[in-house]
Order: structure tokens, then sequence, then C-alpha cells
């Protein structure tokens, strides 16, 4: 695997919340300071969270859409990105690497700081997740690493608490914040990092 030679620490977080207001609001700052220190965004959300994050963003950024026209903040759909690289229940490595690679690399071209900083939020492991597909959501959050070292940008994700309140899903909680070098809990009001470990 490639790794990061970059002095910048590398920043994969993970946001468990319990209500989508914590996720929106923990994202318009996130975005707002991506954009403020001249990094491109990166977004890949469902359908209600890319509506409520821009309607949010909206309040705050009367030159929303001349950002977007500039491609500095970008946004793709969850589902439709997934289908660019899943195959037979899990994530494929090489389609993975073209088709969201392209988009973190082209993303990069538009930021405004030297060196093309990008701040990227996926929710693709949460809709895997929610699905059941845990081996998937496990298998893209390992992809996500791969990525995160060789190209160098900010990563976040998120999912809801609830989906790890029972069964399987609340064992493999570990496995989740394994992955990541922070994890937000919204509910308890603390974060924290962890040793930087790729799955």
């Amino acid at each position: 695997m490639s790794q990061n030679h970059s002095s910048a620490p590398i920043v994969h977080s993970v946001h468990f919340y319990d209500q989508d207001e914590a996720l929106v609001v923990r994202l318009c700052s996130i975005i707002s300071s991506a954009i403020e220190t001249g990094n491109s965004v990166l977004i890949v959300a469902t359908e209600e969270h890319r509506r409520q994050l821009t309607a949010a963003l909206e309040k705050r950024d009367s030159n929303l859409r001349g950002l977007e026209v500039d491609g500095r903040l970008n946004f793709f759909d969850a589902d439709q990105t997934l289908s660019l690289f899943m195959a037979n229940g899990l994530p494929n490595r090489d389609l993975f690497l073209a088709s969201v690679g392209e988009l973190v690399n082209a993303a990069k071209l538009t930021a405004w700081n030297t060196h093309r900083g990008l701040t990227v939020f996926g929710e693709m492991v949460a809709v895997l997740w929610e699905r059941g597909n845990f081996a998937g959501a496990l298998e893209l959050e390992a992809l996500w690493n791969e990525l995160l070292n060789a190209r160098t940008f900010h990563l976040h994700c998120a999912y809801p608490r609830s989906l790890f309140a029972h069964g399987k899903s609340r064992s493999l909680f570990g496995a989740i914040c394994d992955g990541h070098s922070h994890v937000v809990d919204s509910a308890a009001a603390y974060s924290f990092s962890i040793p930087y470990c790729t799955r």
C-alpha cells in the first residue's frame, strides 16, 4: 500500500450521531473551515442529507452556487457512487480507486491553496452498514484509508448510532473505530484520537 510521506497528520474521522441535525451542524462547520483555508470539498451523501446540508449551507453562505460552479464544493449521491465500484456485494478495489480516485483527483485540482487541499465527507459506508452489509462497509473503510494514504486529504464519515444497537453490528463497533484517526460522539459530547490503523 502507498504510504503518506507528507508531514501533515492523517485525518480520517468517524462521527456517531443520534439526530440528523447533529450531523449537519458538524458538516457545516467542517465545510466552512475547509473553504476558508482554500480547500475544495467533496460530499458523497444520501439525497436527504444532501438536501439538509445544502439548506443549512445556504443560510451561511450566499455564494454556495458559485462554489459549486468553481468546482470547490462537489455533491455526489451515495447510491450512485456505490454503483460505480460495487461487485457481488463488495467494493472492487480497482473500480474504487479508478472511480472515487478520479473524483478525489478532480476535486483537488480546484483547490485555491498551494498544496491542493481537499476535505471529503463520505456516507457510503453508513449506507452499506444500514443494509446489513458489514463486510462491504469495513472493506470500503479500508479502501478509503488506502486512497487517503496515496492522495493525502482530510476524510470524514458518519454513522447513526442506532445502527450499532444490537447483534453483530454492535460487536463490530470497535472495528469501525479502529479504522479511524478520530472518533466523534455527539451524544457524549466528546471526541478523541486513536492510533491510526488501516484495516
